[in-house]
């Protein structure tokens, strides 16, 4: 299933002004009261633990994100990813890869991702992103839109709504607040065709 950092946690990424020219290696883990994917739970409604690293050069990047899971007898998902991102004045880019692997399971899945974002002035944003499936032919495994704005220093409130094949659709509401450069706190409420409303709370720690 498609990772948070697709969905949630790219959204940062996306915030950069201007092409990056230097190299870095970041870092961090998410503590999450569980582990949403499209609107719905990947730990049936259990807490999960989801560490990551990424490398960056110019624009390009590579990673891997892992999260613990509950599809039986799968226990464990490890994602690696890969892409270039590109920034100019108020408008990012992000096109990549992403392949999924399951601890028993193996290789399961591999998606391609377009995720684009516009600044509008210096406090708010809409962003848009699309994947798609390639197993058979190109398919539409989500599509969604999403605005987020900058409400006081260090909170800002964000919406997302999406689709998935079947007409699945799902959406989600949140606060994040910056406790500082590496520290973060995150609520939202999440609603889904598939499954019934309800809050989520994490916290984010990067480097």
């Amino acid at each position: 299933m498609k990772p948070s950092f697709v969905v949630i946690a790219m959204a940062g990424l996306l915030m950069a002004t201007g092409t990056a020219s230097a190299q870095s290696l970041s870092f961090g883990a998410t503590l999450t009261s569980d582990y949403i994917s499209r609107g719905v739970s990947q730990t049936g409604h259990d807490p999960a633990f989801q560490p990551w690293i990424e490398y960056e050069s110019n624009g390009w990047y590579a990673g891997l994100w892992a999260s613990n899971v509950a599809f039986a007898p799968d226990n464990v998902e490890i994602d690696l990813y890969g892409g270039y991102r590109w920034a100019m004045n108020a408008t990012s880019l992000d096109v990549g890869y992403a392949r999924y692997f399951y601890d028993s399971t193996g290789d399961a899945s591999g998606e391609l991702y377009l995720l684009v974002e516009q600044g509008l002035g210096e406090t708010a944003a809409i962003n848009g992103g699309i994947y798609l499936g390639h197993s058979g032919g190109l398919t539409i495994n989500d599509a969604h839109i999403g605005f987020s704005a900058s409400l006081m220093p260090n909170l800002t409130a964000s919406t997302t709504f999406g689709v998935t094949p079947g007409s699945m659709y799902y959406g989600l509401v949140g606060l994040s607040y910056a406790v500082n450069d590496n520290f973060s706190l995150e609520a939202e409420i999440h609603d889904a065709t598939a499954q019934s409303t309800r809050l989520v709370v994490s916290t984010d720690l990067s480097f």
